[in-house]
């Protein structure tokens, strides 16, 4: 083992030794190093013309916002406190904690596809009235999956509970809310005090190759796929035409790579290689400019219809390649120094925004991601196809791989930042392709 780890350190130690040296990830997701649960929300019921709360609905959770947040394992904590003065009807109280995800502006026609409860007290154990102070602590246990009726052959399909999703330009949102009923007698009017809640999946890759988690220990040059072809994923080769000048044909053949696994942490980079190979040397020139590559990280997104038009049951595996796709990330490419008569090599990135909502899948609702190659934009060249060259699926999750160095960025200190910002729209969302 000894000699496998110093050969593959004398294999990095020759790669490249004139090239700069890669840098830190900058935009590390938040929840990789998540705070305790110390926080404390109070939420109130107060009667008309009282200044003290008779209810306070009290949540402890990992954000101090407005709003709290839970992770993936966390249990919801909190108590609910009652200041009666004088003598209420009240028949239970009951602490709900339940996921939906909701087709349009409210949640009339709402899937519920979490739902857990607890019952904090009931007249059935005591027949008193409640009158004065009362204050009950509550801990409900979120399942990490559910399971859900759908048209495969078993007729249901488990799914991992999604992030909270709420975008303004896009109708179908995921939501969490937690609720303590106060429920009365028979002709009385009930009561509830109720919050949203953050939730946040704890979704990981895969490690890397053993040579890419080694050149990341040392901060050293990535292996190229010719050196770790298990660290990279060869996409299938394909043609770039077009006219340059207005007036002279052009074709090279364009290979990409993509670092394995296809899964990745949001706010970290994404490696890539890209070769260009052709006979014709201007076109190569224009080609393998680093502007002229246009490689995007896109998403789609799959809205929930409304119950009134389900049918009660869903595809599990439907494909969401038709639905409108938005470029939500741009490959930096920077160019090799070795190159050969004919070829054009660049090493490139994505870098992944630390915001982007993790890919999921519940019921009609989906989150998708993958790598696109869309049409070159190179100076003096036309292209004959405005269509997407190629469409790789991958992965985005929250957290790093388990025992693994975190990936670096490699992306050259000159590359303009002014650039990527103005690649996307004031409100952090990209453009929108519909292909």
């Amino acid at each position: 083992m000894d000699n496998y780890v110093q050969r593959i350190a004398r294999t990095l130690d020759s790669m490249d030794p004139s090239a700069p040296p890669p840098r830190r990830s900058r935009d590390l997701p938040v929840y990789n190093q998540p705070r305790q649960i110390t926080n404390e929300h109070k939420f109130h019921l107060t009667s008309m013309g009282s200044k003290s709360p008779w209810a306070t609905l009290k949540v402890l959770s990992r954000s101090s916002g407005s709003v709290p947040t839970f992770l993936q394992g966390d249990k919801i904590t909190g108590s609910l406190t009652l200041d009666l003065e004088r003598p209420d009807n009240i028949t239970s109280i009951r602490a709900v904690a339940k996921g939906q995800i909701i087709p349009g502006l409210t949640d009339k026609e709402a899937l519920t596809f979490m739902g857990v409860s607890s019952i904090l007290w009931s007249k059935e154990n005591d027949s008193e009235k409640l009158s004065g102070h009362y204050s009950w602590p509550f801990s409900l246990e979120m399942p990490s999956t559910v399971t859900l009726a759908a048209t495969t052959p078993l007729h249901s399909a488990t799914f991992q509970l999604p992030q909270s999703f709420l975008e303004r330009r896009f109708p179908t949102s995921v939501q969490y809310v937690l609720v303590v009923h106060i429920n009365r007698s028979r002709f009385r009017v009930n009561s509830r005090v109720q919050t949203q809640f953050a939730y946040v999946p704890l979704t990981r890759p895969s490690p890397p190759s053993p040579l890419r988690q080694l050149a990341y220990q040392r901060n050293s040059a990535l292996p190229h796929p010719d050196v770790d072809p298990d660290g990279w994923e060869q996409l299938p080769p394909f043609p770039v035409r077009g006219i340059v000048f207005s007036t002279r044909k052009v074709e090279a053949i364009c290979t990409l790579f993509l670092a394995k696994p296809l899964c990745y942490t949001r706010g970290s980079p994404i490696p890539c290689l890209i070769s260009l190979s052709s006979p014709d040397a201007q076109a190569l020139d224009l080609l393998s400019s680093p502007r002229a590559i246009s490689v995007h990280l896109r998403r789609r997104l799959s809205p929930i219809t409304p119950a009134s038009q389900r049918s009660g049951m869903f595809d599990a595996n439907a494909d969401l390649s038709a639905d409108p796709a938005e470029n939500m990330a741009l490959a930096t490419w920077w160019p090799l120094q070795l190159q050969s008569p004919g070829t054009r090599r660049l090493e490139g990135e994505i870098q992944l925004p630390s915001a982007l909502k993790p890919s999921s899948r519940m019921a009609h609702f989906g989150v998708e991601y993958s790598v696109d190659v869309l049409p070159f934009k190179a100076i003096a060249f036309a292209p004959v196809d405005e269509k997407p060259f190629l469409r790789q699926p991958v992965e985005v999750v929250t957290m790093f791989a388990r025992d693994s160095p975190r990936p670096l960025t490699y992306a050259p200190p000159q590359y303009n930042e002014e650039e990527r910002d103005a690649y996307f729209n004031a409100d952090g969302l990209g453009h929108v392709w519909r292909t």
